[in-house]
């Protein structure tokens, strides 16, 4: 099974608000929450430190606050447990025959060490050059 590679995702123009850079990558990503009654196994878009992008399968309204499971591929692997919120959702409204949503999920309690850890991962793979490449 391969990886695919990862892309540096850039900001899209000077007046992008994101404050850490981003990695367009697929990692794995558990998404979970009691109250709203979501438990999701998806995959991420793009990642940084502050957060996440991913589809998933249902609506989830914004300001959702939800339990993250983030698995960073090596070896070992390390799995990051943390809390987030939505912060945007593509479509906006939950609509008839709609089967994918897109969501930006905030990192809103994120222990300072797995901060560290998704930066330099982050950081490690925007640098790797894409499998193929000479």
């Amino acid at each position: 099974m391969t990886t695919p590679h990862a892309t540096p995702s850039h900001p899209a123009s000077p007046d992008d608000r994101r404050r850490a850079p981003r990695l367009a990558e697929h990692l794995p990503l558990t998404l979970g929450d009691g109250p709203e009654g979501i438990s999701v196994q998806t995959h991420t878009k793009n990642l940084s430190a502050s957060g996440a992008y991913c589809t998933v399968n249902r609506f989830v309204r914004p300001m959702t606050k939800l339990k993250i499971k983030l698995d960073l591929p090596g070896a070992p692997a390390v799995h990051i447990y943390c809390e987030g919120v939505v912060v945007r959702v593509e479509p906006p409204h939950e609509q008839a025959g709609v089967s994918e949503y897109h969501i930006a999920i905030f990192f809103s309690d994120l222990a300072e060490r797995d901060r560290l850890l998704i930066a330099g991962y982050v950081q490690r793979r925007s640098q790797t050059p894409p499998r193929g490449s000479s």
